[in-house]
């Protein structure tokens, strides 16, 4: 079925938006058959990509249109939209983040055709609710606890063993605490048995883009204790999860790291006080703290006592890095848009959005999210064929006229596909067999009843 083609021109495209600000721009509508449009929708927004889930959150919406369209029209609609106020573009290894003005038409019996444009946005300053407690784990006084409880049901699961005649099976529940118990007083008591209470703490947890990071670290030795050094590092990493239970992945990828020596090789002397300041300088260009549900920046400065044969005493300090309110170029703000050539204009490749689709298949929100998320892109796709069918033509949604439907299978994870074929190339796919297919096809939606993602191929 024919279907209008959709695209989106900003005004400036060049430009950096702050939160709040007004994009402008018009969506261009090219006719080539009349056609009822239920609605033209054009609304701003952002959202992820790359390897975690997506995450996604809409703003500002008009619907900008809704009638009939006449063959042969070329349309311009205007929009004006607020940008929203967070979080910043940001373009990195396992995570993207993107603004988008997407301009949808609703079309009965169809696929509604879609476009979108990026443009770049750093923000004036973080929300209250950014703070990067949230990239830290549960407090130590909540983690100790919940680690005697555990030992506690497992010591008792163990007697219990013993006492219903289970003899060594029981053993196991008795080892595992004891084990975990040796571990944490290895790594925490031992390093304290000789270095007595170390204090260690950040003058600030909000630093600003080539701001100074500051603070002390300040001990007292009970014993006489040579060290390899003292070290300090500061790290920022990206951190997005994939997938949801048993298929949750967590991936990690360190964006930056820089190493300093606050006390060489020697040997510190029991009673005598050593203070030793820290201060690292913050990249001018890097990246602002994120906690976007799966996806996060987070930046930590960890801090090192190296014993030899001796547990080391290690200590990790969360920060935020947080927005100046100043101007900013491109380059300082860390911003790249995506660039022509790639797989598809969101930078996100075939491969990338089937391993996603293939880890939260079974979670139905997660899967819709990301279909929606890439429906309307056009990729190079491959494929393995399994059958060719037919269909009923207009009636279908986003079918072709006389057209074919195939259902195919990507080669790995073997993600289910069904392929919206022209009439002109059913003989092209009726040759291939079970053969593998290559070409390129824009996604349409999912099939629920089957569960797969349908495609539609080009000609």
């Amino acid at each position: 079925m024919s279907k209008p083609k959709l695209s989106v021109e900003l005004t400036e495209p060049d430009r950096i938006f702050r939160g709040g600000d007004t994009v402008t721009g018009v969506v261009r509508v090219d006719v080539d058959k009349d056609i009822a449009c239920n609605g033209l929708v054009i609304q701003i927004g952002w959202r992820t990509h790359g390897r975690g889930n997506v995450t996604s959150k809409i703003g500002d919406s008009v619907t900008a249109f809704q009638g009939q369209w006449q063959e042969g029209e070329s349309l311009e609609y205007p929009f004006e939209l607020k940008a929203l106020d967070w979080p910043p573009t940001y373009h990195g290894h396992f995570l993207n983040v993107d603004h988008y003005v997407d301009a949808r038409a609703k079309i009965a019996w169809s696929f509604d055709p879609k476009a979108s444009a990026a443009f770049q946005m750093v923000p004036l300053q973080a929300p209250a609710d950014s703070s990067a407690a949230k990239a830290n784990s549960l407090p130590a006084k909540v983690f100790v606890a919940l680690i005697l409880m555990v030992a506690m049901v497992a010591v008792f699961a163990g007697f219990a063993g013993v006492v219903l005649g289970l003899g060594w099976i029981g053993l196991p529940f008795f080892l595992l605490p004891i084990g975990g118990i040796g571990f944490w007083f290895l790594k925490n008591w031992l390093p304290k048995y000789l270095l007595g209470n170390v204090e260690c703490e950040l003058s600030d947890s909000l630093i600003v883009p080539g701001g100074s990071l500051t603070g002390e670290l300040v001990l007292k030795p009970r014993r006489s204790v040579g060290i390899n050094g003292i070290n300090v590092k500061l790290e920022g990493r990206e951190q997005v999860v994939s997938g949801s239970g048993s298929n949750k992945t967590t991936h990690r990828h360190v964006f930056f790291e820089q190493e300093e020596t606050l006390r060489e090789a020697g040997k510190l002397m029991p009673g005598t006080e050593l203070r030793l300041p820290i201060a690292m300088e913050v990249p001018s260009n890097a990246p602002l703290s994120l906690n976007l549900a799966a996806n996060e920046l987070i930046w930590t400065v960890v801090v090192r006592i190296d014993i030899p044969r001796w547990p080391d005493w290690v200590k990790t300090m969360v920060f935020q890095v947080v927005p100046s309110g100043e101007s900013v170029t491109s380059d300082a703000a860390n911003l790249a848009m995506p660039k022509a050539g790639t797989e598809s204009s969101s930078g996100i490749t075939f491969e990338e959005s089937v391993n996603h689709l293939w880890q939260v298949r079974a979670d139905r929100d997660q899967r819709d999210m990301l279909v929606d998320a890439i429906a309307g892109l056009t990729f190079s796709v491959t494929a393995i064929i399994e059958r060719r069918l037919l269909y009923g033509g207009d009636h279908d949604a986003n079918v072709y006229p006389q057209g074919h439907s195939v259902w195919a299978r990507f080669p790995n994870p073997e993600l289910p596909l069904v392929l919206f074929v022209p009439h002109d190339m059913g003989e092209e796919f009726e040759q291939l067999g079970r053969q593998q297919w290559t070409g390129q096809a824009t996604v349409v939606g999912w099939d629920d009843d089957h569960g797969r993602l349908q495609l539609a191929v080009e000609s």
